[in-house]
């Protein structure tokens, strides 16, 4: 009987250590601050940057474009996905924009100055849209950001040319 009392015993022990253990690293988890949310600039590695230079020709078949629905309205972001594609730009990402996004109509964000695509991208919403420099992209290519006051796309071009010489975001041909 004693030996038996003895391997509860240490039985115990074992488990209340295991218990000790998984505790502290919970607390240390549950307490370790949050990574954080601020990017360093510069082009995700999905979408590779090339130089356009000032007078070239730039068209919507070389730009990638993402969408991301920042408004309540359900299945937006698909939907001028859809509208872009049909005007010839290239497949991007679609979802949800961050919760912090405040757009009433439509933002094109961009991580490159001057970037003649999302100058593009930004007059297939007319002339009001302004393309916004961001420290991180959302998505692959150029980013936009819609709301649920978006209507529908306006009569745009399909070309731009370059103002000055720039990078602009690209998705290789495949």
């Amino acid at each position: 009987m004693r030996g038996r009392h003895l391997t509860t015993a240490v039985t115990l022990l074992v488990l209340l250590g295991i218990l000790g253990v998984g505790a502290l690293l919970g607390a240390r988890s549950l307490f370790a601050p949050l990574p954080s949310l601020k990017a360093t600039p510069s082009p995700s590695p999905s979408c590779p940057t090339r130089t356009v230079h000032k007078g070239q020709r730039f068209t919507t078949s070389q730009v990638q474009v993402s969408v991301f629905n920042a408004g309540s309205r359900p299945g937006l972001a698909e939907a001028t996905m859809t509208s872009l594609t049909k005007r010839g730009f290239k497949r991007g990402q679609v979802g949800n924009a961050p919760q912090t996004s405040r757009v009433k109509v439509a933002q094109v964000w961009t991580t490159v100055a001057h970037d003649t695509a999302a100058r593009l991208v930004a007059r297939q919403f007319g002339r009001s849209i302004k393309v916004r420099v961001v420290a991180r992209s959302l998505g692959p290519g150029v980013d936009v950001v819609v709301g649920d006051g978006l209507g529908h796309l306006v009569k745009a071009p399909r070309v731009m040319v370059a103002k000055k010489a720039t990078s602009v975001c690209e998705r290789p041909a495949r």
